[in-house]
């Protein structure tokens, strides 16, 4: 494979010109596809979309909130991304809130971020209600009715009143480039959440370098699935894919996953690692239940040696698996954590492209993504060309148009992360001799033997999550020793009637140490009867386990 030129896309300053563009060209086109009921739906075009932004921020303008910082808390919705570009569309600041934090978290957060409104779903309702007399000079709107709040139904009339009457205090706002845009709070394990200021700047020039590298086009219909306070998904997986046209559609939870995928019919998805293997299990267990398991192990391989003859039959192959699919997905971004190359390879026998990427919440998130026709499996992909990349003592450090103001109200952890203007992602990592990026682990992870050798726990957990019988594991140096602390798959060992686990782990890891240096042996194994402890964002909390807390990370990324 060779490089070839970026995709074309058009070149844009601020968010809003992304939503200008489309009331001027495809006013009529969906851009939001909203579930109704069981087998139903409601579009949104570009013309709607483009109506009510104007009317909720003239409404929140009028009520004295131009500059403010704006809460938004919920689950995937088209109001929360109404909300959403209506503050970054104006001279407002966009907050977003992980939605299952406890509710004293979240009155925290909403008091640092001097939060002056907060639109939430219905089902916050209760929780805001509690929180409100705690909430001084805070604002509280509601995307529901009858919910005792102002609704956001309602500040959308009082809006469109405000229009008819000549009020153009938002529509004639323009936020400035470098000004501070969103804050987003990273997902801190110990009580340490930081604020990641963006600006207009930064946002754009994530979406944008996505865009350069990954190409969906007009006809493509994207399902929202990953939270959207996170900035991979309300970044790269809606201002991204909204650029190139997309319709989008929202999963509302886990639940609705897969009657989502056969209402809307997507063809793309962002995703984490963690679903895409849940998919491909499903996919195999389904073969295996309806007895056409070594069909479409046969096809899969069929399937690999026409493709490299430039001959694509997975259509006629795998009608099945698309069809458990909702008929048309056929691309997905992957990010979040590491992803295991043998599922992309897979997936792509499948005809589904699965592009692996990285990124952190201070680049807006974006830093590198593999391409369709230029990927390497193991790899997070070539770097955006909004940004440089460079490795310094083997971490990553970042430079460019992507990378933060700074944290909110922390000049101290702002100044230990950056230094003349590149950001220090505390990821370890290399760039190959064709530009491909590597993330090997986090710096602070790091084990250092007693005899100087240095060990990423990252590396040796990506050799045993790829054991059949692992569910989740964590490694660590415990008393000079590295162990491997596991979390099996119980049905696993009970379908294939392995009755000794631990034996049949000890055996496992022993293969894999055969293909290590010595210093890199697990030589300890521990069992778990339950899931380890994990973040809002599902990420192990890796000093409950066995990491000192002094030397441990915020997360596995």
């Amino acid at each position: 494979m060779k490089p070839y030129p970026y995709n074309k896309t058009r070149d844009v300053v601020r968010v809003s010109d992304m939503l200008d563009y489309r009331v001027q060209n495809t006013p009529e086109k969906d851009a939001f596809r909203v579930r109704t009921g069981k087998d139903s739906y409601k579009s949104i075009t570009w013309g709607e979309c483009a109506g009510q932004v104007d009317a909720l921020g003239t409404a929140l303008y009028a009520r004295g909130l131009q500059n403010a910082h704006i809460c938004v808390l919920g689950e995937n919705s088209y109001e929360w991304i109404l909300t959403y570009f209506t503050a970054l569309c104006g001279e407002m600041v966009i907050v977003p809130l992980d939605r299952e934090l406890p509710k004293e978290k979240l009155a925290e957060l909403i008091r640092f971020s001097d939060a002056k409104a907060v639109m939430f779903s219905g089902l916050y309702a209760g929780i805001m209600k509690e929180l409100q007399p705690g909430l001084d000079g805070v604002e509280l709107f509601c995307m529901a009715d009858d919910k005792g709040f102002t609704s956001l139904d309602t500040l959308l009339e009082e809006g469109n009143r405000l229009l008819a009457a000549g009020n153009a205090s938002y529509k004639n706002s323009v936020p400035g480039l470098e000004s501070l845009a969103a804050i987003y709070f990273t997902s801190g394990t110990s009580g340490d959440q930081k604020g990641v200021m963006l600006s207009q700047k930064n946002i754009v020039a994530s979406f944008h370098g996505a865009t350069k590298h990954v190409d969906f086009g007009e006809e493509d219909v994207f399902l929202s699935v990953l939270p959207l306070h996170h900035a991979y998904e309300s970044n790269c997986g809606i201002l991204a894919v909204l650029h190139h046209g997309v319709v989008i559609c929202f999963n509302e939870s886990l639940k609705q996953f897969l009657p989502n995928l056969q209402l809307f019919k997507p063809t793309g998805m962002s995703l984490v690692p963690l679903i895409t293997v849940t998919l491909f299990r499903q996919i195999m267990d389904g073969a295996k239940k309806s007895g056409k398991i070594k069909k479409l192990q046969a096809g899969m391989k069929l399937s690999d040696l026409l493709m490299r003859l430039n001959i694509d039959v997975t259509d006629k192959l795998f009608a099945e698996v698309y069809g458990a699919l909702g008929g048309r997905f056929k691309k997905a971004f992957v990010g979040g954590a590491p992803m295991n190359p043998a599922i992309t390879k897979a997936f792509r026998q499948l005809g589904i492209t699965l592009l692996q990427g990285y990124g952190i919440t201070e680049c807006a998130p974006l830093v590198a993504v593999n391409r369709e026709y230029f990927y390497k499996d193991d790899s997070v992909g070539p770097v955006l060309p909004v940004c440089r990349v460079k490795i310094v003592e083997g971490e990553v450090w970042v430079k460019g148009d992507n990378v933060m103001i700074g944290y909110y109200k922390n000049e101290e952890a702002t100044q230990e992360t950056m230094e003349d203007g590149w950001l220090k992602t505390g990821d370890l990592g290399y760039i190959d001799m064709d530009g491909f990026l590597y993330i090997t682990g986090r710096k602070k992870n790091l084990i250092i033997l007693d005899s100087g050798e240095n060990v990423s726990p990252e590396e040796l957990e990506g050799y045993v999550i790829d054991l059949p019988l692992v569910k989740e594991v964590v490694v660590y140096e415990d008393s000079g020793s590295i162990v491997a602390e596991i979390y099996h798959d119980a049905d696993y060992a009970a379908a294939e009637n392995i009755a000794d686990v631990p034996g049949e782990l000890k055996r496992q890891i022993d293969d894999i140490n055969r293909g290590l240096p010595m210093y890199k042996h697990i030589r300890d194994i521990r069992l778990r009867d339950t899931e380890f402890e994990k973040t809002t964002s599902k990420k192990i909390i890796r000093y409950k386990v066995g990491a000192p807390l002094e030397d441990a990370p915020d997360e596995i990324v």
